[in-house]
């Protein structure tokens, strides 16, 4: 992982959102503008059918993708998702779920990227597509507020 350490240098405290869905950083190649990331599909994430619900699964991509992002603009600047358009492919079931994440381009105002998710069989199962505003600074985050 050549640049898993900038993950830690953007987000010195992990989000709260990313803790429940179970973040663990697989890799980072800024140079290719890719990462992939590991979640844990758990039961508490599943509709009555049994899967994991949909809208986990596009936190999931969201969060890999926003990820990414934050992580190419650094301190100065934070995107912000506009538009998440997920497809859904098959049902993903408990356990293990990945997703990779590409940005394709960034202009001056959006950035515009794309990922992929995968069950714990390595099949794919939802494919989104995202634009993020490029904001001037960082949200001041309180995370110690009650």
């Amino acid at each position: 992982m050549p640049d898993s350490h900038l993950v830690k240098t953007t987000f010195p405290k992990p989000a709260n959102s990313s803790v429940s869905l179970g973040f663990e950083l697989v890799s980072l190649d800024m140079k290719k503008m890719e990462t992939r990331v590991r979640f844990d599909g758990k039961s508490e994430f599943t509709n009555p059918a049994g899967y994991i619900q949909g809208g986990y699964l596009s936190a999931m991509l969201d969060d890999t993708i926003g990820m990414l992002a934050t992580v190419k603009m650094g301190t100065e600047k934070y995107p912000s998702t506009i538009d998440l358009h997920t497809h859904f492919l098959r049902p993903v079931r408990v356990g293990i779920i990945e997703v990779v994440a590409r940005l394709r381009n960034i202009g001056r105002q959006v950035i515009f990227a794309e990922a992929d998710l995968f069950d714990s069989r390595g099949k794919e199962a939802a494919r989104a597509t995202a634009s993020l505003a490029i904001n001037p600074m960082k949200a001041p985050v309180n995370r110690d507020a009650k």
